[in-house]
């Protein structure tokens, strides 16, 4: 009996330590998978499946596909039953009626009417395309976007945890040299304090990244309360914009944009329906066949033919005038379109090349500046060559600089960010230039 006894405990013991295995597992597996990083690439394709305002667009493209075939399509033909001569003391008696007439018709549009019409309609489609490709662009646009601004918040959060170690760290050399005699103990009371200052702006930098995770999580269509994950290091892309390049990618916008694609196609559909009104001067017409029948047989048919006539040409030189007139308002508005994609190119150019001398400023200069000036500080306040107020200037600038630095590294990616939507195309698609990754 005692020893089932300490079998059944054993057998406990060996249970719960499988199970405590198991628990410890899935919690480090879950914390890996918390810490996972977030590409923007996968945020990007995740995106384009997903969003809700691409998807309109792609099935707004079906619409006009469907509406294309529809087009180039004859009218049904029509089938018409006539029963003649049924006699006035009998009204509803059918069978007594002297003859059937059976007309089946069929309208015919002058030729090259239904090319034009599909033509036009062909032309929307394409039309229907670039706006979506348009569409694609402004929701990746906003996704880099707010992508940037999450990694910029994660990084601020990690910087401010750092300055905080660092502070404790300072607050035990106060309080030892406090405790020495050596300080006074508000250098005590000031490292509390800016400890203190941290916590709240670490609680007020959490909201700001919940916030940033929401808005991308909407973007991706999911759940605004989903978890994102680690960001990628956004200081690891690069691109040098040189004046050659800037002159190259105004090519590509004039040529790719996805923008002035639409208008180009709204143009030729416009261009296309002054073909179809110039059609209106010719006339349509109308075919048909009529068995008659006549005591149950078939012995004779009719055949029709009918034209409309085309004799108000006043009408249809004014709607020729109101297409040319649609189609020329269309021209104008794309060459400001022209001037106005060739200047945002040009501008984002100029900013990209901005933002990367002030990045290489913080890199090369403010950033190991303000190290050395906070570890000199650091270390002549432990041997007394400084108070415990210059160390903490010290810090705080350390700790701006820091910020500032990851800021500039946003607004830089944003920049490029902007230049690829005004080009419309990604740089890297593109091949324009051989590596833009940081080593």
């Amino acid at each position: 009996m005692v020893k089932d006894s300490c079998k059944f405990q054993v057998s406990s013991f060996k249970f719960l330590v499988w199970l405590y295995l198991f628990l410890l597992a899935t919690c480090n597996l879950q914390l890996a998978t918390a810490s996972e990083t977030t590409t923007l690439s996968s945020l990007i394709d995740e995106a384009k499946k997903n969003n809700p305002e691409i998807l309109a667009y792609q099935k707004r493209v079906k619409a006009k596909e469907a509406r294309a075939n529809i087009e180039g399509i004859l009218d049904d033909p029509q089938l018409k039953v006539e029963i003649e001569d049924i006699p006035g003391g009998r009204p509803f008696n059918l069978g007594d009626s002297m003859q059937t007439r059976y007309t089946f018709s069929q309208t015919l549009p002058f030729p090259g009417k239904l090319s034009l019409k599909q033509k036009a309609a062909a032309k929307e489609v394409l039309m229907a395309e670039s706006e979506a490709k348009n569409k694609k662009l402004e929701i990746v646009t906003m996704l880099k976007e707010a992508y940037f601004d999450y990694a910029f918040l994660v990084e601020s959060i990690k910087i401010a945890h750092e300055i905080k170690g660092i502070i404790s760290q300072m607050a035990d050399i106060a309080g030892i040299r406090y405790a020495t005699n050596l300080a006074s103990q508000q250098d005590v009371i000031k490292a509390q304090v800016e400890l203190t200052v941290l916590n709240n702006e670490l609680i007020t930098l959490e909201a700001e990244k919940d916030v940033i995770a929401a808005k991308i999580n909407s973007l991706l269509s999911r759940d605004t309360a989903a978890p994102l994950g680690e960001p990628e290091d956004i200081k690891a892309y690069r691109v040098k914009v040189t004046q050659g390049l800037s002159l190259e990618l105004q090519k590509i916008a004039l040529e790719k944009s996805p923008t002035l694609k639409a208008m180009e196609y709204d143009i030729q559909a416009r261009e296309a329906e002054i073909e179809l009104n110039k059609k209106s001067y010719y006339p349509d017409f109308m075919i048909g066949v009529a068995p008659i029948q006549r005591d149950g047989r078939f012995d004779t048919y009719d055949l029709m033919f009918s034209v409309n006539l085309p004799i108000w040409w006043g009408k249809y030189d004014n709607q020729v005038s109101e297409a040319r007139a649609n189609a020329e308002i269309l021209r104008t508005s794309l060459k400001a379109e022209q001037n106005i994609k060739t200047f945002d190119v040009r501008e984002a150019s100029v900013k990209v090349e901005a933002a990367d001398r002030v990045r290489t400023v913080y890199e090369t200069t403010l950033l190991p500046q303000a190290d050395f000036s906070f570890q000199s500080a650091k270390a002549d306040y432990q041997t007394g060559k400084v108070d415990f107020l210059t160390m903490l200037e010290s810090e705080r600038a350390l700790r701006k600089t820091k910020i500032e630095y990851i800021k500039s590294v946003v607004e830089y990616r944003k920049d490029v960010a902007l230049l690829e939507k005004a080009v419309g195309e990604e740089l890297e698609a593109m091949r324009l230039i051989p590596n833009n990754k940081i080593k």
